[in-house]
């Protein structure tokens, strides 16, 4: 891991997350025993929705367990954010290519976030090791490979904040293309399945003009009309006159149970 400052000031997300952990109260820690932290070895870091995961060790033969939650933005105001990285001709092509505007801050300023944490109120940090006082070395060793994660990839802190890569980037070119073309947005064009799942089985305001009627077909039997009897049925010539028996019967039978006849197991058909 990498321990010295000036190598963090080299990419500008180290950097800005380095004065996030100073903004919540990790400066003197750091200052003071910033060697130590990195004797800590982070064996695993995920990033979810919500919160950053990891197992770090440390003097003991178990890893302990850390976890830093931060509150994920709303749907809408995902909705306010995208629109305004949209209306931004530079960050949507910097986006769309795989990078993060070093300025991106100021468009989510625009809309009343906050990409990055500002204090310490807005992070929940736990860690499983017996130290009373927090941050303990395990949870900084944690926010340096955070750090270090989200240089790899700045998508990362989106993800945190509750929108992956994907549904962004699909997003940017979705009101980019309605807005090259001069058309109103609908939301529901891009949303993914997942998304649209829940709602399958709701009907639609358009469901009450469906008109349903339930009658017989126009041609009888017209199946069998159509694709003729099959071959090896030629022995039995009377096949034909039994099949339209059937699809007759067939026929009568769904009539009379669509308008509250007898169901099927009432009689043979």
């Amino acid at each position: 891991m990498t321990s010295s400052s000036n190598e963090i000031d080299r990419y500008w997300w180290l950097e800005r997350w380095y004065v996030v952990m100073e903004s919540v109260g990790m400066k003197d820690h750091l200052e003071l025993n910033e060697s130590n932290i990195h004797l800590e070895r982070v064996l695993s870091l995920d990033v979810n929705a919500s919160s950053v995961t990891s197992e770090v060790q440390g003097s003991r033969y178990e890893p302990y367990e850390v976890k830093i939650v931060i509150q994920p933005f709303s749907e809408d105001e995902w909705k306010e954010a995208v629109k305004a990285l949209a209306s931004q001709a530079l960050f949507s092509a910097k986006l769309l290519s795989g990078q993060v505007p070093e300025n991106i801050e100021s468009a989510f300023a625009g809309v009343g976030l906050s990409l990055f944490p500002n204090s310490s109120d807005e992070l929940t940090m736990y860690c499983s090791c017996a130290d009373e006082g927090l941050p303990c070395s395990h949870i900084l060793a944690t926010n340096f490979a955070l750090a270090e994660k989200l240089e790899e990839d700045p998508f990362l802190l989106f993800r945190w904040r509750g929108l992956s890569r994907e549904k962004i980037l699909r997003q940017l070119r979705h009101l980019r293309a309605a807005e090259a073309a001069g058309r109103d947005v609908d939301d529901s064009e891009h949303q993914s399945l997942e998304e649209l799942i829940p709602n399958y089985w709701k009907l639609g305001d358009s469901f009450s003009t469906v008109t349903i009627s339930v009658r017989p077909p126009e041609v009888a039997s017209s199946l069998l009309r159509s694709f003729g009897v099959p071959s090896f049925w030629e022995p039995h010539p009377e096949i034909r006159g039994s099949l339209d028996r059937l699809y007759e019967k067939v026929t009568e039978r769904a009539m009379a149970l669509a308008y509250g006849g007898r169901g099927i197991g009432d009689s043979d058909l």
